[in-house]
């Protein structure tokens, strides 16, 4: 699990540092040289300066792909500021400069509320779901939707694309009864739902053999 960091101050970037420390959470800062590869693990949260936005940067939208939640910095906090962030794509504001007390609350809250990548390993194969101790069958529409989010380990997926993973049918039912499931079958893999963004997996899912 790690924090991603873009175009924030020197400063803001001392104070975000500070905190990981003192939360326990790894600090990551993008760099476009190395075409922005993402460090092993997943992205809790990310800070973004919008003010100081380059071209080579990631855009909210490449953020919100690699999971977590995306947080506009603001130099300049004011309700068209907030109103054109969060129209943009990100889920929180924040005003530079950062304050460590306000980040370390922040970082723990998203950090006792999210699930530790887990090991647990599942395998679809021959319309069901199979753990180490339990096997339940899945619909093709449950089956689709787990391809979809294995095949993006620790991203958020939208709602849109897994309405057509699914073949159009409702996400909330079919990611109510998977979540259900999981716990069938033992298993410690998780659906979590993202306010506003979609659903990401936590846990494992491989294919087996038909």
């Amino acid at each position: 699990m790690y924090v991603l960091a873009q175009s924030l101050t020197p400063a803001d970037l001392e104070v975000l540092a500070e905190a990981c420390a003192e939360v326990g959470i790894a600090l990551h800062v993008t760099d476009p040289a190395t075409g922005h590869a993402p460090p092993p693990g997943a992205l809790l949260v990310s800070f973004h300066r919008v003010a100081a936005a380059r071209p080579d940067d990631l855009s909210v939208a490449d953020l919100k792909r690699r999971g977590g939640y995306a947080v506009a910095v603001l130099d300049s906090v004011s309700a068209t500021e907030v109103l054109a962030a969060v129209t943009a794509g990100y889920g929180f504001t924040l005003a530079s400069p950062l304050r460590r007390p306000r980040i370390v609350e922040t970082l723990s809250y998203l950090k006792t509320v999210t699930p530790s990548e887990n090991t647990q390993v599942l395998t679809l194969a021959n319309g069901s779901l199979n753990s180490a101790a339990k096997s339940l069958p899945v619909t093709d529409a449950e089956a689709g939707l787990l391809r979809l989010l294995s095949g993006r380990p620790g991203q958020i997926v939208s709602r849109e694309e897994l309405s057509e993973a699914t073949g159009g049918e409702d996400v909330n039912k079919v990611t109510s009864v998977l979540k259900q499931k999981f716990l069938d079958i033992d298993s410690g893999a998780k659906l979590l739902k993202i306010p506003h963004l979609g659903f990401r997996l936590v846990g494992t899912v491989h294919e087996g053999a038909s």
